[in-house]
């Protein structure tokens, strides 16, 4: 649909008419020092002003989700359903990074075969997205085709500006929320394009090879990838809190009276990720999956869908414990084969 702009006196007036509606809302809150997605009891709980250390695939893709249980009878086994999807949620507060990451999840479990758990989850969710007026150092998402005011994977987008808060409404679901607001939203329309400059002036420019996924798919057997690794510690932080890794395994918790089956997040830089029950791994090393990591997100993805899997957060950078960049470590790849 082509989006409808409305004004708001601000974030916190939008956020406040939602909760006064009864929306269950989750949006970043602060917990523990760091500022995490959670559900709302009040506006005053929400944290707007900066970048949570995970992303918000957590409320779509949670980190561990029950398919289903069994209980062992007399004479069978019963079937047990598995996890229910939230109730009806606003996703408040989502930075224009996390919002194209959930729809590249929204690509990945919706195509072929479809993914049922994540789809009855997703369904569930309502995406309000705000834009960056102050980016975090390790913000990159200008070096992968969006911006501190992109519109990808939001339902409605909010852009603070010198002239108020413009709302843009992206989607069908969107234009739903936004007739709930009432008077909270008022008709009009603003340029965001001086805001979108003066965030992007606030970020350490970056920029990726031209061609990067021919050149990545090129220097598949190049020695960069072990000198790279080598500082690597297999730790998973770097997939734990990024907006679109998306691997996970599927594992069994049982006793004598049942158990139930699990889906839980997992991640290509741990060892035993690609382990064969021969005891081949086809990875083997810490190069090697480190290898996997940058290319999925960088060749292998791009060459099928057009556009890299990273969104730029830069969460891995800010979290890895040996200091590693990714886009240090793909750029060197590419540009010095040999």
């Amino acid at each position: 649909m082509s989006a409808t702009t409305y004004l708001a006196d601000s974030p916190q007036a939008v956020l406040a008419a939602l909760l006064a509606a009864g929306r269950r809302v989750v949006a970043p809150v602060e917990q523990a020092g760091m500022l995490a997605f959670a559900p709302l009891a009040s506006a005053e709980q929400a944290r707007l002003d900066g970048q949570t250390r995970s992303s918000a695939k957590e409320l779509t893709f949670p980190r561990s989700q029950r398919l289903f249980g069994y209980r062992f009878g007399n004479p069978g086994v019963e079937l047990l359903p598995g996890e229910e999807p939230p109730a009806p949620t606003v996703l408040f507060g989502v930075r224009p990074c996390d919002a194209a990451g959930l729809a590249i999840l929204d690509r990945v479990f919706g195509g072929e075969p479809a993914d049922a758990p994540y789809l009855a989850r997703r369904a569930q969710v309502t995406v309000v997205g705000l834009s960056c007026s102050a980016p975090q150092a390790h913000c990159a998402c200008t070096a992968v085709g969006l911006s501190p005011t992109a519109t990808d994977g939001s339902d409605l987008l909010l852009t603070d500006t010198d002239g108020g808060t413009l709302v843009e409404v992206l989607t069908e679901r969107g234009a739903e929320l936004a007739a709930a607001l009432g008077d909270t939203l008022r008709p009009g329309s603003l340029d965001k394009a001086p805001a979108t400059a003066a965030a992007e002036a606030q970020m350490t420019p970056r920029a990726l090879p031209a061609d990067l996924p021919k050149a990545l798919a090129a220097a598949f057997g190049d020695a960069a990838w072990a000198e790279a690794a080598a500082r690597c510690l297999g730790c998973g932080t770097c997939a734990f809190v990024c907006p679109t890794c998306h691997c996970f395994d599927v594992v069994d918790e049982a006793n004598l009276h049942g158990g139930e089956r699990l889906r839980v997040w997992d991640a290509c830089q741990f060892g035993l990720f690609t382990l064969h029950a021969s005891g081949h791994n086809p990875r083997g090393d810490q190069a090697a999956r480190y290898r996997q990591r940058a290319l999925h997100k960088f060749s292998y993805y791009a060459q099928q869908h057009g556009r890299p899997m990273c969104v730029g957060c830069g969460r891995c950078v800010a979290a890895c414990p040996a200091g590693m960049d990714i886009f240090e470590v793909a750029t060197t790849a590419a540009t010095q084969q040999g």
